[in-house]
């Protein structure tokens, strides 16, 4: 028998065992939109969607949408980010190292394709030795290549 979203919006809420309201709040809507996703009124957007996947990202994209496949990832991952990319995004990272670059060539308008090598250098980066045994880190900061960045400060 073929499900609708809101009855796969309702699986999760079931696996995350929480509540309607409980649920609204993970995934940040208010808790009337989420009452007409579930009573049938409305079908879920494409931004309520998006919601759930961001806040649990094992539910697999397919399944939630589309209805295909198995509701997690093969693959599952924690919930909660950490200091360090998820293993997705790391993958993510390497297929685009990994891809063929494209040149053109203007002397004769050929394309040229190079291969990037499959294995990257590793840099090991020392951490600063700190000569007063008194000062704390208070603040890392990340930059990323895409010009976001991540803050981690002490509490």
């Amino acid at each position: 028998m073929e499900t609708t979203e809101k009855d796969r919006i309702e699986k999760v809420m079931l696996a995350e065992k929480l509540t309607a309201t409980q649920f609204a709040a993970e995934i940040g809507i208010k808790t009337p939109t989420l009452s007409h996703i579930l009573s049938g009124r409305n079908n879920p957007s494409l931004d309520v969607l998006k919601k759930i996947l961001e806040r649990y990202r094992t539910i697999s994209s397919d399944w939630l949408i589309l209805g295909v496949g198995q509701m997690y990832r093969v693959s599952r991952q924690s919930q909660t980010p950490t200091l360090f990319e998820n293993q997705e995004e790391i993958d993510r990272n390497s297929e685009r190292y990994a891809q063929k670059k494209v040149e053109k060539n203007v002397d004769d308008e050929s394309t040229i394709y190079k291969k990037i090598p499959d294995e990257l250098p590793i840099t090991t980066i020392e951490p600063p030795q700190i000569a007063e045994k008194s000062k704390k880190i208070k603040n890392i900061i990340i930059y990323y290549d895409d010009n976001t960045f991540q803050e981690f400060v002490e509490k």
